[in-house]
């Protein structure tokens, strides 16, 4: 470790607001793992301006240490760090993508939504290998999961994972909805296909207003 990172780490611990945050600016520059726990643990300053410099340093750093250092922050019960830790990972992209793929067996419902979440927003950007996966969560059985892939397969935009989206219009009255919805975001021939088989009146009521908005997205309404 450099006497330079030694001694910008040394004033990211500065009682000094201004010295921690010039510091955590400082040490995205240098580009060097070795930064990435300290700037993680700098995510919970008190100064806002230095957490703010903290995450865009962790972003220009990237790379797999920082998603795994920064995957925990995901289970804290703190709002903001949650925030900062699902900024950072959609940042991050492919680097993320791994990490989030393992946190999908997590036993913990919230780490397995906010997991799907992230890895739709990601895959709106770049190309996600982990539609296998995501498909996979349609049958979580906590219900705000197996909606958060559903809204995560619509994101990506696969045709692939129509099929798996449709088998599941039987589901929750939710999971109805986000699959709808899904759909419809995808778009295409076989997008037009399923909406065009459906049976509104076999859809939860509350459904069946995402069934006529995805029949007018998808250019299906006279």
């Amino acid at each position: 470790m450099s006497a330079d990172i030694n001694e910008l780490l040394k004033d990211l611990r500065s009682e000094d607001a201004t010295d921690g945050r010039y510091a955590a600016e400082d040490l995205g520059g240098l580009n060097d793992p070795a930064a990435v726990h300290a700037l993680v643990k700098a995510l919970e300053d008190p100064v806002v301006g230095g957490r703010e410099a903290a995450v865009e340093s962790l972003i220009a750093i990237g790379g797999r240490e920082g998603c795994e250092n920064v995957i925990p922050l995901l289970g804290s019960e703190d709002a903001y760090l949650r925030n900062y830790a699902i900024e950072i990972l959609e940042h991050l992209g492919a680097d993320a993508i791994e990490s989030l793929v393992n946190l999908c067996d997590s036993p913990s419902s919230d780490l397995r939504k906010f997991a799907m979440d992230v890895l739709g927003k990601i895959g709106e950007l770049c190309d996600v290998n982990a539609i296998g996966v995501i498909t996979s969560g349609l049958d979580d059985e906590n219900v705000n999961v197996a909606g958060a892939a559903a809204e995560a397969l619509g994101r990506i935009g696969d045709p692939a994972a129509i099929p798996a989206l449709a088998g599941h219009l039987g589901g929750h009255p939710w999971l109805q909805c986000n699959v709808l919805n899904a759909i419809a975001q995808i778009g295409g021939k076989e997008a037009r296909g399923v909406i065009s088989r459906i049976d509104p009146e076999q859809l939860a009521p509350e459904a069946r207003f995402y069934y006529e908005m995805a029949e007018s997205v998808l250019g299906m309404k006279e």
